[in-house]
């Protein structure tokens, strides 16, 4: 019986890669949002996608690791100093690039009139934007321009561009290395109980001041048995306490063994007029890593507790008691991460592949 022909696939939709950070200097190794656009380059890159980056030259040689040895063009200058590329010549070098789709790595004020300009030259027919913060009315009105899906990593930032009338909105984001976050072997207890702030910790709305401040509140003979872990500062502070630890700059790749030596992750991040915490990717490293996390009550970190990973705190004495409960119940500890774990392996763990077929594939 003579077999029904199949159509060859489509090849996959070849994108120009737009990031505000790529566009300027590369300042230390690569963290956070700069990591994730690092890996979701490469990621794309080895399922086919034809990626063009319009990006300094600080970011080349780290774009070329990511992406291994899958092809992607680079469009930048010989050499730009310690100065973010000039939009005069992001928008030269952006008119002779033609793209399927325009990948939007994030909201980006400074970039506007490269996105306007690649629009009225039709570079490409569709605009894929990853919001990782709330979009200013500027913002708004230059993405209007555009045919866009936005792919937010908040419910509160979808729900902004969902009240501003753009109809293809989602939430979708994660870690893209989830596999290297898992939990230690379980303690036999009696140790001392460890607890860490983890990130950027040199910007004072992470609120390590906040962490410091709720263990000094510990009684006496609570705070004996605990230790605060401060990861990382670029100066780490002196306390007078030592049993508070302050590390300088950690590398990304040593977070994973940092948080399997911890107990509990502290996230004690706070806005400042507008939304400073926005995801949190080493909440949800501490998750997967199996520690409880005790959270700041922001939506972006309550959100990702529901499933009952943590408790959240008002204030410097909330965060004392919810520490001073959990330094003390081993078994309940244990159970949170846990919970925890399960909620960011089904919720918070980034697959460029199925990003791929769901926002790029379709248009």
């Amino acid at each position: 019986m003579e077999q029904p022909v199949r159509e060859p696939a489509a090849p996959p939709p070849s994108l120009l890669f737009l990031d505000k950070v790529l566009a300027g200097p590369c300042r230390r190794p690569p963290r956070g949002v700069e990591l994730f656009n690092l890996n979701l380059i490469g990621g794309l890159a080895r399922r086919g996608h034809r990626v063009t980056a319009l990006v300094h030259p600080d970011w080349s040689d780290p774009i070329r690791r990511a992406a291994g040895d899958c092809p992607v063009n680079l469009v930048g200058p010989d050499s730009a100093g310690g100065k973010n590329l000039p939009r005069g010549w992001m928008i030269r070098a952006a008119s002779r690039q033609r793209a399927d789709i325009l990948l939007l790595a994030n909201v980006a004020n400074r970039l506007l009139p490269v996105l306007l300009w690649l629009r009225l030259i039709r570079a490409a027919r569709h605009c894929v934007l990853i919001a990782h913060r709330e979009p200013s009315r500027r913002s708004l009105r230059a993405q209007k321009a555009w045919p866009s899906t936005v792919v937010a990593v908040n419910r509160v930032i979808a729900g902004r561009y969902r009240r501003a009338g753009f109809d293809r909105v989602s939430v979708y984001y994660g870690v893209t290395d989830a596999d290297r976050f898992f939990p230690a072997p379980a303690r036999t207890g009696g140790e001392v109980v460890n607890f860490c702030v983890a990130g950027d910790l040199d910007n004072t709305w992470k609120g390590s001041d906040t962490a410091v401040s709720a263990f000094g509140r510990l009684a006496p003979e609570v705070r004996e048995g605990c230790r605060l872990h401060l990861a990382s500062f670029r100066r780490p502070p002196e306390f007078d306490d030592p049993r508070i630890v302050g590390y300088r700059w950690m590398e990304a790749s040593e977070m994973p063994d940092f948080f399997r030596r911890m107990d509990v992750m502290l996230v004690p991040s706070r806005d400042r007029g507008v939304m400073m915490e926005t995801f949190s990717q080493v909440m949800v490293q501490g998750m997967l890593s199996g520690l409880p996390v005790i959270a700041g009550r922001l939506p972006v970190l309550e959100e990702k507790l529901d499933r009952g990973g943590g408790l959240v705190f008002d204030d410097v004495p909330g965060l004392a008691a919810a520490m001073t409960r959990l330094a003390g119940d081993p078994a309940l500890r244990r159970e949170m991460g846990r919970a925890g774990r399960k909620t960011a392996l089904a919720r918070y763990v980034w697959d460029t592949g199925l990003f791929s077929e769901k926002y790029l594939r379709q248009h």
